[in-house]
């Protein structure tokens, strides 16, 4: 259920929660006389730990083979649509959004091999991040990506309702491989990722609207003719 591990960027929470936890159960065994009370009482912050814990998965994942962009996270496809981006990419490209629930892995995964050329954090509101509009007033953080053949990609990690973190650890200049957990959201939030055309050619999603992907093992589309 917890997954292969726990991801590195939850271990401040899952540590909290675990005293916390440890704290609850030891007050109520000891203040609660009944005993049916007790034991129902008991299992309210075992229950919260397990959630901690769920959340903070991270389920190994091995990319599969070739170059061809994977998805930055785990969730639902919101949309895909061709835009002209003017913030990384500079140009025609193909948007796709990921709406990821409590109840998905929240590990951010690298689409594509690359270097990171840009990094920008904009504030915001945090309203429902499964709604169009989030990605426009939402906090979010901006992650470019320049491949080894000049492709660049921009990753866009957008905060929700609930909520409140976003962890991108990552520096410029930092050579990232495809398929690395590159930081999360706590603890709703909507990951998109924008893809320019490669020699010309537009990229293809073979995504679907509505479809379910996973971080650092769906493939995206290609740039095929």
């Amino acid at each position: 259920m917890l997954g292969n591990r726990l991801t590195r960027h939850g271990t401040p929470v899952i540590l909290w929660a675990t005293v916390l936890t440890l704290v609850s159960v030891v007050l109520i065994g000891f203040g609660v006389a009944d005993p049916v009370t007790r034991w129902a009482l008991m299992h309210l912050p075992l229950l919260v730990w397990l959630f901690v814990l769920s959340f903070f998965r991270n389920p190994s994942r091995v990319a599969p083979a070739g170059e061809a962009p994977i998805s930055p996270a785990d969730g639902k496809v919101l949309a895909i649509e061709e835009v002209d981006d003017e913030v990384y990419v500079e140009g025609p490209a193909l948007r796709i959004q990921i709406f990821l629930s409590v109840f998905n892995v929240h590990v951010n995964r690298t689409p594509v091999t690359g270097v990171v050329e840009h990094l920008r954090h904009v504030d915001g509101v945090y309203k429902n991040a499964m709604g169009a509009s989030a990605r426009e007033v939402n906090e979010r953080q901006e992650i470019g990506l320049r491949t080894s053949d000049g492709v660049g990609v921009l990753i866009r990690q957008i905060a929700g309702l609930i909520a409140r973190r976003i962890i991108c650890p990552l520096q410029a200049g930092q050579e990232i491989e495809r398929g690395f957990d590159f930081g999360m959201i706590r603890f709703g939030s909507q990951t998109e990722i924008v893809i320019p055309a490669r020699n010309g050619i537009p990229f293809q999603a073979q995504v679907q609207l509505g479809q379910m992907v996973q971080g650092g093992k769906t493939v995206l589309g290609d740039w095929s003719e």
